[in-house]
């Protein structure tokens, strides 16, 4: 994979994370932090930041 191509992964990437971050702000206004959607939103992102954090450091 090029260099083009890992800033192209890694951007969706982020965009990908806080679009992520912003849902699960609202859905944590709409109904509480314990609610199951937004645990399951929660870890959603969890898995979205350890992939980006993996995808950085193989640079």
């Amino acid at each position: 994979m090029g260099s083009e191509d890992m800033n192209i992964t890694v951007n969706a990437l982020l965009s990908n994370i806080e679009k992520t971050r912003l849902e699960m702000i609202l859905l944590a206004h709409q109904f509480g932090y314990s609610n199951p959607h937004v645990v399951q939103c929660s870890q959603k992102l969890d898995l979205l930041l350890n992939d980006y954090s993996k995808k950085i450091n193989m640079n």
